[in-house]
């Protein structure tokens, strides 16, 4: 019998999965409360995580641990290296969300360059003299840098290739075959490529190479009156040096859907910004990702008991291949 830890329960398609299981006992723990994530984790086999932290502290109270699965594909509040170390994969919801994250991105390009916010202040105040304010742009033959050229940061692409845009790319691993078939142009320094891009999109993870990857250097190189939108996580952004290029009119707009402290707390000069449009890190909440997520999320732990967990559904692959060698 495996022993499966359910931090905060996600869609019944994904929870179906474990109670069709005669060989899995699930315990659901209703919140993410450090407290009781300690005492309900010493006997799991699998942990399912949304929301909470699993810290190296937490994670070691489990000794038979096997597999840890996200609700998501972000694992900056997990303490991977310490699970690499042990040989336990951590599974990730693989392009459950790409969809839902793309389009939200290109939400928030729209609602900024076209002034939905503005519009419909002044519409239900009744000022139809302003209705040709705040001045609005098209996009079509605006030039996007999209930093990340993962699932998402594609699927972006080709949404902006529709709207017309001119597209450069930047990713570590750049797939330039891919790149160019969606004619897009890929570029090897994506600070010198700022200077040329209307709006800077980002779709990498956090880590200790793009945690605060646009700072005020990044900021003073962007184009006057440029955009820039992260969906992808807090701390990518340096936020004081955001809002100041946003105060100057250095940047016309910025969409943030991440943040460095989550939840925002009351008072951040962020909303005192008329040019920004905020979300509460819900880029990926569409029904169909949800769904997607928890389905996923759940059958990565099942898929790992079954020995058939797939490779790119694992955040730290060099566990997968320590476990192949072993047993070879």
């Amino acid at each position: 019998m495996k022993n499966v830890l359910v931090i905060e329960p996600f869609i019944q398609e994904g929870m179906a999965l474990f109670e069709a299981r005669s060989d899995v006992n699930v315990t659901v723990l209703p919140s993410p409360d450090p407290d009781a994530i300690r005492e309900a984790i010493v006997d799991a086999h699998g942990v399912t995580v949304r929301l909470a932290k699993l810290p190296e502290d937490i994670l070691a109270l489990a000794p038979n641990l096997e597999v840890v699965s996200r609700h998501g594909v972000g694992c900056d509040a997990i303490a991977v290296d310490y699970l690499t170390g042990r040989g336990v994969p951590v599974a990730i919801a693989s392009g459950a969300n790409s969809n839902s994250v793309a389009e939200h991105t290109l939400m928030m390009l729209l609602s900024l360059v076209r002034g939905a916010a503005a519009y419909d202040r002044t519409t239900r105040e009744a000022v139809w003299r302003d209705r040709a304010l705040p001045q609005t742009i098209e996009l079509a033959d605006r030039t996007i840098l999209i930093i990340g050229f993962g699932r998402i940061g594609r699927l972006v692409a080709a949404l902006c290739r529709a709207f017309g845009m001119r597209v450069l790319l930047r990713d570590i691993a750049l797939d330039t075959e891919r790149a160019e078939r969606l004619g897009c142009k890929p570029v090897d320094d994506y600070r010198a490529a700022l200077e040329e891009a209307d709006f800077v999109t980002l779709h990498v993870p956090l880590a200790d190479d793009t945690r605060n990857m646009i700072g005020a250097d990044e900021i003073a190189r962007m184009r006057d009156g440029a955009y820039l939108i992260n969906c992808a996580r807090g701390g990518i952004v340096d936020e004081t040096a955001l809002v100041e290029g946003l105060k100057s009119g250095k940047l016309a707009g910025a969409g943030l859907d991440v943040f460095e402290q989550e939840p925002v707390q009351p008072g951040h000069p962020i909303f005192d910004l008329p040019n920004v449009i905020l979300s509460p890190h819900s880029s990926a909440m569409t029904e169909e990702g949800m769904r997607r997520m928890g389905v996923m999320t759940a059958a990565n732990v099942l898929d790992h008991f079954d020995g058939k967990l797939r490779p790119d559904c694992v955040f730290n692959p060099e566990v997968l291949e320590t476990m192949q060698a072993k047993a070879s």
